[in-house]
């Protein structure tokens, strides 16, 4: 009798080495270098599977009934699949169970339990109890994978391989080495590609036979398939054992495209940039060869097509440009279907140019771009003119590239001979604008009043004018717009200008000219914080949607806000004025079915002129730019603020609310903003983003009257949030903000540590010694707060909260309590406006008179007068008022100063701050602002920076 595999049999150390057959045809072993191995030749498939007659796990003890992890399952199912197993005295009588008992009784399990304990202990009992557990698997999925449902990984052939998968790790497949021969991978192998399995199986299967340990052999089943037309599965197969490079796009892709399982290429390239690129190289050759060159190409591969999406060379086009934008392929390695774009792009350019949309400079900038210096589409361009009869620009570009005269076309080389200097075609300008009657809008600025920023020392004097110009009034609103190279092939274009535009300037900042980006990443840095992140300054744009995704990709600056507060989208603004307000432009007919479209659609009705848009499909990345560029961009940006005047005065004299108009539209786009598509990383242009590191060089933990800070006016918010948190914070004044020497030397005789961004701080942080300077990150406030925390090393206590006037920087206050405060809050109300307080509050003065509410104070200072109280009105008249009486050192308080100068500000009060009666209030000395114990606050600045609360 042949040997079982039981727990007391090790194949490594038997005795039993010699060729036998037993009488059940079992599989025989020999002996190879000291061990047992399996001769799969005598071993047959479809034989049945033996195992122990104390086989625990097919016996109905092995199914627990567990309502824990079977929760639906009810107890009749349970019932009748315990009858269709066989019972205990069966299992002793039997010496074996043939396939179909040890199958049947799984696929029960498996319909009740599905995936659960019950089947995981069958599973494993059948593998501890088999001779060879490699052997009781492919029989197993030998017997089930008929009834697998197709391409689910949650099938049970699939929940086999991985409860195998999980055993064999936990028993250490070191020990069954032995055991699992060449033999028995490849009829695994074979398994995956004949049965079906779908591609998560094949790679359990696969990591569990171990077949990467023979590839040789493997690639041959694979190619043995691949003739046999089994193109999916050696397609999933190569994946499983990442062999993908082995083979030639001819082997099963161009196959599966034929037979339409374009997914399952799809599965494929994803996993390999060679066969990527080798697709793209192979559609881009097809694209030269006639018109039924796939016709030949499936009989030449013996396919009959029966994908109707791959029939012809638009559809290779179709396929090639998806992949080649999919995996981002350079364009190089299709050199075909680029050029063939280039040249759509010209003929597009060339008809905007022919219709007046164009201007000829932009059209010849472009088309220069697109040839580059491809001589056979000089004469392909040059051809396209001579056929739309532009002979003058034909011969334009024809000089231009010192064309033999010889080669060009009879017609043109006519026009040369009657031409007397043909090269004057060169100085040509655009025709349609000399006999144009169309009248455009015009800037109503000068070109003085027009900045190009192109290099450091221009963006410099920008940014300090910004500064110290930050609270004007003419900075309330501002015109932003961009531009960039029109995408005329697939290649990414990247942001090339950004307009900015005050009432009495435009500035135009030139991303090619401010390179490298390390040097200008503080710049920018400042420039973001002063003006994106500035909630104060209203910022307007056209289809702003487009702006915002080319500067986040362009710009280094992490986390950058464009939407939201502070940003209204024009297109957007004029939508909701005319279909929500039907408001009518200057220069719009009631009876106009307008359709929102364009920017220059819009400037016609404001000003009864449209702008000129010749020059928005040009090279915006030309060094310098044309003053032609110059001006156009500047107007882009300039005109919203004109329209946005519009707007304003005509809403005002049909009673539209503007404002809240304005509020709404900037509210609806306050969604989280995504990340940019990557661009085109080999662009020269490109901007990286980079971080600002600074490792603090502080090692001692300070408490807040152990530090003084100084920050500029521009971080006037992060002033105060640090304020509150008791850490004396003094402000740098605005006309000194440009000063270093004069930051120096406050920082120097006053002791104090800087903190500033971008240019301001690069300034003065150079002049400093280490950990005397820091610079924020981040543009979120509450981030800021953390920030200067941790780099300082500062430990923010619970009573350090509202310790210091957040508007003064001032730590001397009155505290009051809630009644002292209300009836403070009272008479300032009846000392500002006496007839709206008597109103509201009636006669509660005389009833508390008659009702004895109160008691004259003896030692009050005021003679002739009773103590002050306070009232509080009720919602009925019946009702009896609150009255408190305010004791002598807070009777000053009552005439609405905190001393002679000051007044004390109660506009951050209401009626609903009283309703704490707990609740104590700070009074400033030094600005009379007032502050109060805000618990929702404290909670969310004791999350936000973490504080040791003592």
């Amino acid at each position: 009798m042949a040997e079982r595999w039981n727990d007391n049999f090790n194949p490594s150390t038997s005795n039993s080495t010699k060729k036998t057959e037993s009488s059940d045809k079992r599989p025989t072993t020999r002996r190879v270098h000291g061990v047992a191995q399996m001769n799969l030749s005598n071993y047959d498939l479809n034989k049945p599977l033996h195992t122990n007659s104390s086989t625990s796990g097919l016996n109905k003890s092995s199914v627990q009934f567990s309502t824990e992890s079977n929760k639906g399952k009810s107890i009749d199912q349970f019932s009748r699949s315990m009858n269709s197993m066989p019972t205990n005295n069966q299992m002793h009588s039997q010496k074996s169970l043939s396939d179909d008992d040890i199958s049947m009784h799984i696929k029960t399990i498996w319909e009740v339990w599905k995936r659960s304990k019950v089947l995981t202990d069958a599973l494993r009992n059948i593998f501890e109890t088999s001779i060879n557990p490699y052997v009781s698997l492919l029989k197993l999925i030998h017997a089930i994978s008929e009834d697998r449902v197709k391409g689910k990984a949650s099938t049970l052939v699939h929940a086999i391989t991985d409860e195998f998968y999980k055993w064999i790790k936990f028993k250490d497949s070191v020990h069954y080495e032995h055991i699992l021969t060449d033999e028995l991978k490849i009829e695994a192998f074979k398994m995956t590609l004949n049965k079906r399995i779908c591609p998560k199986t094949m790679n359990t299967i696969v990591k569990i036979f171990k077949c990467n340990m023979c590839l040789d052999i493997m690639e041959g089943l694979i190619r043995e398939s691949i003739k046999q037309k089994q193109f999916k599965e050696a397609c999933y197969a190569t994946i499983s054992l990442n062999i993908q490079n082995k083979f030639t796009v001819e082997d099963f892709l161009i196959p599966l495209y034929f037979i339409n399982l374009v997914s399952v290429t799809e599965e494929f390239l994803v996993t390999t940039k060679f066969q990527q690129e080798a697709v793209v190289k192979y559609f881009d050759n097809l694209l030269v060869e006639d018109k039924d060159c796939l016709y030949h190409l499936a009989n030449r591969l013996n396919i009959i097509p029966i994908n109707n999406n791959f029939s012809n060379k638009n559809q290779i086009k179709t396929n090639l440009s998806r992949i080649m934008k999919k995996y981002n392929i350079p364009s190089e390695l299709a050199p075909h279907i680029t050029k063939e774009k280039k040249m759509g792009a010209l003929r597009f350019m060339f008809r905007r140019y022919r219709s007046g949309v164009t201007g000829i400079d932009g059209w010849r900038e472009m088309a220069m771009e697109s040839i580059g210096n491809d001589k056979d589409m000089m004469f392909e361009v040059i051809q396209m003119l001579d056929k739309y009869g532009d002979i003058q620009e034909a011969i334009y570009f024809a000089n231009l590239f010192s064309i033999d005269s010889s080669l060009l076309s009879p017609s043109i080389q006519q026009e040369l001979l009657f031409s007397e200097n043909a090269s004057a075609a060169v100085e040509k300008s655009l025709p349609f604008e000399e006999n144009s009657t169309v009248e455009y809008h015009e800037l109503s600025l000068s070109e003085k009043q027009i900045h190009i920023i192109d290099c450091g020392s221009k963006f410099n004097e920008f940014l300090d004018k910004i500064n110290v110009e930050l609270f004007d009034t003419h900075l309330n609103v501002l015109g932003l717009d961009c531009e960039w190279k029109p995408e005329l092939t697939r290649n990414k274009s990247d942001l090339a200008s950004i307009q900015l535009a005050t009432v009495d300037s435009i500035y135009i900042f030139h991303i090619p000219q401010l390179q490298p980006a390390e040097h200008f990443k503080l710049h920018w840095h400042e420039f973001s914080m002063n003006i994106f992140s500035n909630i104060n300054i209203l910022k307007l744009g056209f289809e702003w949607k487009g702006d915002a995704s080319m500067i986040r990709s362009t710009l280094p600056i992490d986390n950058i806000q464009l939407n939201g507060p502070g940003f209204v989208d024009i297109k957007l603004l004029w939508k909701e004025l005319e279909v929500q307000w039907n408001l009518l432009l200057p220069y719009q007919s009631p009876n106009d079915d307008l359709v929102h479209h364009s920017l220059s659609d819009l400037v016609k009705l404001c000003f009864g002129k449209p702008l000129n848009k010749t020059e928005q499909f040009s090279n915006w990345e030309k060094i310098p730019l044309r003053y032609n560029q110059i001006k156009y961009a500047a107007l882009d940006a300039y005109c919203l603020l004109e329209i946005y005047n519009v707007f304003k005065s005509e809403c005002k004299a049909n009673g539209i609310p503007f404002d809240e108009v304005c509020q709404k539209i900037s509210n609806s786009d306050q969604s989280e903003t995504l990340k940019p598509k990557p661009r085109n990383k080999k662009h020269k242009h490109k901007v990286q983003t980079t971080n600002i590191a600074f490792k603090s060089p502080h090692t001692h933990v300070s408490n807040v009257r152990d530090i003084k800070l100084l920050v500029p006016n521009t971080l006037e918010k992060l002033a105060e949030r640090l304020r509150k948190c008791g850490i004396d914070t003094s402000t740098v004044e605005r006309s000194k903000i440009n000063d270093s020497q004069h930051i120096i030397n406050l920082i120097e005789t006053k002791n104090l540590y800087f903190i500033a961004f971008g240019y301001v701080f690069s300034k003065v942080a150079e002049k400093l010694r280490d950990g005397q300077c820091y610079c924020v990150q981040s543009h979120n406030l509450d981030d800021q707060v953390q920030e200067v925390l941790n780099y300082f090393k500062i430990v923010v206590q619970k009573d350090d909260l509202n310790s210091r006037c957040q508007f003064c920087n001032s730590n001397s206050y009155e505290t009051v309590s809630n009644p002292i405060m209300k009836q403070i809050f009272d008479a300032i109300k009846s000392i500002k406006n006496p007839r709206s307080f008597r109103n509201t509050l009636y006669t509660a003065v005389d009833e508390a008179e008659d009702n004895d509410l109160y008691k004259y104070d003896e030692d009050s200072s005021d003679e002739g007068t009773n103590p002050p109280i306070s009232v509080v009105a009720s919602s009925t008249r019946s009702s009896i008022p609150t009255v408190v009486p305010v004791t002598k050192p807070y009777s000053q308080l009552l005439s609405g100063y905190i001393n002679k100068n000051c007044e004390i500000n109660i506009k951050p009060l209401s009626l609903d701050i009283f309703n704490d009666k707990n609740r104590t209030f700070n009074i400033c000395n030094m600005c009379g602002s007032v502050s109060w114990d805000n618990s929702h606050w404290e909670s969310a600045l004791g999350s936000s920076l973490d504080m040791k609360h003592k």
